[in-house]
């Protein structure tokens, strides 16, 4: 009866494995992306000159400045999460009236982010167009993720 033992342990050998290989693969994605620190970097350019904007994961999105893009435009980004986790990212831009800012384009940026060593492109070069001249201003995004 004992020499019946060993062979079942080793028919479930196989079986054993497999779930702990299981369970592995399931845990690393959310160990890795918690070590990972992601920034959101915008290029905006306006009159010839690009100012970069770079944005960290924050829960208060009212801590994020508005940056003023040669005294024509405004231009705000957030990236709203924690724990290397990104629920959402917004990105606004305004143009500056006399009296009052006036919102000209507003974007939202959804799960699921690419988790990427280095700079991923998160959105195409976009132009946007305001006041009785029709000023142009120009912004692009970038994903970075880094060790923290």
């Amino acid at each position: 009866m004992r020499r019946d033992r060993p062979v079942k342990l080793l028919k479930y050998r196989n079986l054993i494995f497999l779930l702990l290989f299981s369970i592995q693969a399931f845990f690393i994605p959310y160990e890795t992306q918690a070590q990972e620190t992601p920034i959101l970097e915008c290029h905006v350019s306006y009159a010839g000159s690009t100012e970069v904007v770079q944005v960290k994961l924050t829960e208060n999105l009212y801590d994020e400045p508005i940056h003023d893009i040669g005294g024509r435009f405004s231009f705000k980004a957030l990236m709203h999460g924690k724990l290397g986790n990104i629920d959402y990212i917004k990105l606004y831009a305004y143009f500056q009236g006399r009296d009052f800012d006036i919102p000209i384009h507003q974007a939202t940026y959804l799960k699921p982010f690419p988790i990427k060593k280095g700079k991923t492109l998160l959105t195409p070069m976009n132009y946007l167009y305001a006041g009785e001249v029709e000023r142009e201003m120009q912004y692009q995004c970038f994903l970075i993720w880094s060790r923290k």
